[in-house]
Order: structure tokens, then C-alpha cells, then sequence
């Protein structure tokens, strides 16, 4: 499967095995026939209305067209217009009532694909949501929803729409703008229609040349990669009878060569919460592996086992506390396993000097209240860094403040002194404030 010479995945691994694992899942919940059997819908005059001017009637044929491709009602969606102040930085957006509501910015109209983008992924929303797929609170619910057309056939547009530019000539001037769109990038779609084409057998499929550059030239190198390495999860052979998740599956695909079945099987822990002891060793063996998303992942199952993942805090400590690449998912762990204050509070303390995971670390010492009162006066160097640039953290800092002291306003005082009274003073403001 892997060689010298093996195509390269054009994406990371976390990146590729998100989109896989949602690829079959879309498979698992609407069937694979739904996607083999999709027309993939294109940019051309064959599947759009024979004239556009942007009028409300023109909009709500490009609506109806798009529902027939989902297989969505059209009788079900209520579609309105709205001024672009009452849609601020949102192109569309969608709300489940008794019917569901798709709200479209006027300015929208202007642009006949980005409007058939906005529409796609609406009415993603109304599959998902109103099918009892999702309940919109996901982490990774927009993501999903806009990878959703192109399991349907109606991805093209997505793609194309990831980056909008414009131009014009104004009072002797010319000006252009570019803005980036959606929550996929033209590259992720690639690789997702790179699966969508490998699955239905299409090797070199026509429709690609509809795609934008970058989208374009992933599509090829991701066709490559499937075809020469059979590295997915999404695959003809899985699509049909997706694999369940056990421990043995698990374990198994822990032991894998493959980044990508390695990921997917720590998700698959953390996920459904699998805590054989068997799985434990396989978690703790992953915890030095090349990939950091892989570190990251494994990371992140430990707490699944309760306390006897205790025994993994002191490799934590000493080795992947200082590892870049998985810092912040290190400190959350130890959150969540809540090994001794004197282990922790001491590493913890140090790192409220780095900027990179100080709110991190304050968390944490949150949790452990006045058995951390050691870590009190770096805790009060970093709230006043975060009230110099008063970041989204600093109220964080005072609940922490008051959670390890018992004396938060004296130690405000006597840290802060006389050498900055404006800052004090909104220092003091603020403890009122998280004191209510």
C-alpha cells in the first residue's frame, strides 16, 4: 500500500479522516444508492433557468431547481430575501420552524453562483436538522453541512464558492476585493469530490473541469492517491456495509499502518466512550506516534478511562507538556483526569508565563480552587498581560482568581501597588463584577 514512490494524501491527516469518516456516515444515514445514483449537478445552462435577471421569481426557480436535485420539498422551505444589514456577515441562514425557513442576503441575487452555493447549503441544513441527523449544536455541524452537497451531487457550486472576488471602476478609480466563504476550503472540497468520484467509479470524471483551479487540481492528485493506495475509509468496498464500531474493530485499526484508521479509531473511542483495557494499552502506544494529530487524539481518549489512565499523568508531565503540537490537548487532559494537585499545579503554574497556553493552564488550576494558591502570583502577572489587551480570557482569570485565593482583592492590591492605578481600578471593577 505504501512505498517510496506512493502518492501523497493532498490533505492532513485530521482534515482527511474528518471528511471520510463523514462521507460514510452520510452513507450510513441516507444510503450509498443515494449517492451513486446523483446527478452531478454543473454550471451550465442544462441544469440553471434559461435566463437570470436576479428577480425574486428568478431566485426561487434556482431554489426549486436545487430542491429537486437534494430531494428536498420545496413546499416545506419558505425562501425570503432579506436586506443585507438585517444578515450581517451571513450570506444565508437557515431556521427550523413549523416549515423550514431559508433567509438569502439581497445581495446575493448578483451573483448566480455564489446564490446557488447559499442555497445548497441551506437546504443542507434542512436535510440534517429537520431529518433528526443533527441537532445543530455539533462542533462540527457547519462543516458537515456544507460537505453534505457534495455526498448529493450538488458540491460544484460549494467548491467554486469557497473564495468570491470583485471588481468595478468607480469615480476614476478601480477596486477589487476578495473574500473567503463558507467553512470548507476549495481544497478540502477537492479531496471530498476526489472520494465522491473514486467511490462511483469515475476515474477521470468529465464534471471536473467545472471546478475552480485549486479544487480542480486536488480532485486529480486525491484521485491518485485513492486509486494507488486504497488509504480511506470511504471506499466502494465500505460504503455499502460501513464496518460497526466495536473494541475488536478498534483495536485492530490501532495496530494499522494508517494514520487515517488510527485517528478514525481514537474518535471511535472518545466517541463511544470504549474503555476495554486491551484499548488502554493500544491508546498509551499511540502517544509516541509520528502524527500529531494522532498524539492529539490519543490524548484526548484517555480520559474515556476514568482512573486508570492515572498511570499515563507522569509521561504527560515529562514529555507531551512541552510537546508544541499537543499542549493545549495535554492541559485539557489533566483537567479532565484530575491527578493530584501537588503533580500538577507546579507544571501548570510555569505555564501561565507562555503565552501560547496560559488560558489553558488557568482552566485547569481553576478546578483545583485554593490547592492551587501556590500558582496565585503568576495567575495575577497573566491577568494583567490579558488586561493590557483585554482578551476574551480575563474574565476566566478572575474566576480562577477567586476559586485559589481566599484574599482576590488584597492581592490585586498589593500586585498591582501604586505603579498603575488605572488598571488597578478596572482590575477591582472586574472582580466586582465575577464577585456578583
Amino acid at each position: 500500500m505504501f512505498g517510496l514512490f506512493t502518492p501523497k494524501c493532498p490533505l492532513p491527516t485530521a482534515e482527511k479522516t474528518w471528511i471520510e469518516r463523514r462521507m460514510l456516515w452520510f452513507a450510513e444515514r441516507f444510503g450509498a444508492h443515494r449517492m451513486r445514483n446523483a446527478r452531478v449537478v454543473l454550471p451550465t445552462a442544462e441544469f440553471l433557468p434559461d435566463s437570470y435577471t436576479g428577480s425574486p421569481a428568478d431566485v426561487r426557480r434556482c431554489f426549486d431547481r436545487m430542491c429537486g436535485y437534494m430531494s428536498v420539498d420545496p413546499e416545506g422551505v419558505v425562501l425570503e430575501l432579506l436586506p443585507d444589514h438585517l444578515m450581517p456577515d451571513a450570506a444565508g441562514l437557515y431556521e427550523m420552524r413549523a416549515k423550514g425557513h431559508v433567509f438569502i442576503a439581497e445581495s446575493q441575487t448578483a451573483d448566480p453562483p455564489g446564490l446557488i452555493a447559499t442555497i445548497v447549503h441551506e437546504l443542507a441544513h434542512e436535510i440534517l436538522l429537520r431529518g433528526g441527523h443533527m441537532t445543530g449544536h455539533e462542533p462540527d455541524h457547519e462543516t458537515t453541512t456544507d460537505l453534505l452537497p457534495v455526498f448529493l451531487g450538488t458540491g460544484i457550486f460549494a467548491a467554486n464558492a469557497t473564495i468570491r472576488d470583485s471588481s468595478g471602476w468607480e469615480a476614476n478609480m478601480s477596486w477589487w476585493s476578495i473574500s473567503k466563504r463558507g467553512y470548507l476550503s476549495s481544497i478540502q472540497f477537492g479531496y471530498a469530490m476526489a472520494l465522491f468520484a473514486h467511490v462511483r467509479g469515475e476515474e477521470h470524471p468529465e464534471w471536473g473541469h467545472h471546478l475552480r483551479p485549486d479544487a480542480r487540481k486536488t480532485l486529480a492528485s486525491g484521485l491518485r492517491f485513492l486509486d494507488k493506495t486504497g488509504d480511506a475509509l470511504f471506499t466502494p468496498a465500505t460504503v455499502d456495509r460501513p464496518p460497526s464500531v466495536t473494541p475488536a474493530l478498534v483495536l485492530e485499526r490501532l495496530a494499522m499502518r494508517s494514520a487515517t484508521f488510527r485517528l478514525a479509531a481514537l474518535w471511535d473511542i472518545s466517541e463511544f466512550r470504549l474503555t476495554t483495557p486491551e484499548l488502554l494499552s493500544a491508546v498509551v502506544a499511540q502517544l509516541k506516534h509520528r502524527v500529531a494529530a494522532v498524539r492529539a487524539a490519543a490524548i484526548r481518549a484517555l480520559p474515556v478511562f476514568g482512573a486508570a489512565a492515572l498511570e499515563v499523568v507522569p509521561q504527560l508531565l515529562n514529555h507531551h507538556l512541552y510537546d508544541s503540537t499537543v499542549r493545549s490537548d495535554t492541559i485539557w487532559c489533566l483537567g479532565e483526569l484530575k491527578p493530584p494537585a501537588k503533580d500538577v499545579v507546579p507544571e501548570l503554574n510555569r505555564l501561565l508565563l507562555d503565552a501560547d497556553v496560559v488560558s489553558d493552564a488557568v482552566g485547569v488550576l481553576g478546578i483545583y480552587g485554593p490547592e492551587a494558591a501556590g500558582a496565585v502570583p503568576n495567575l495575577l502577572i497573566a491577568l494583567e498581560r490579558s488586561l493590557h489587551k483585554y482578551t476574551d480570557a480575563a474574565p476566566l482569570y478572575f474566576a480562577v482568581l477567586c476559586a485559589t485565593s481566599s484574599t482576590p482583592e488584597r492581592d490585586l492590591r498589593e500586585h498591582f501597588g501604586e505603579r498603575d492605578s488605572d488598571l488597578l481600578h478596572l482590575a477591582l471593577k472586574e472582580l466586582k463584577l465575577q464577585s456578583r
